[in-house]
């Protein structure tokens, strides 16, 4: 599958913004990316392992919530990781 990484997260994978990764289900595929990249795996991921409310996973386009990472991937799907910015 292909990670698609947006906006402040790319220092974190060396301004790459599309990462092919491996893996069976999209839980799988953020596992890989994390493993490549460890220093994303603080910002995407909590102490749990989950990934944290700030982002959102989306297959396909479409949103997932926590409870869906466990959907089929295959290498022809492409995962989108949009990260809310906050301000004021």
């Amino acid at each position: 599958m292909i990670v698609k990484v947006r906006g402040v997260l790319l220092r974190f994978t060396d301004y790459e913004s599309e990462i092919e990764v491996g893996g069976d289900t999209v839980r799988d595929g953020l596992a890989a990316l994390t493993e490549r990249y460890p220093d994303l795996a603080e910002v995407l991921m909590d102490r749990e392992g989950s990934v944290r409310a700030t982002h959102l996973i989306a297959l396909n386009g479409e949103k997932l919530t926590l409870h869906e990472l466990d959907r089929e991937a295959t290498e022809d799907d492409r995962v989108d990781i949009v990260t809310a910015i906050s301000g004021g």
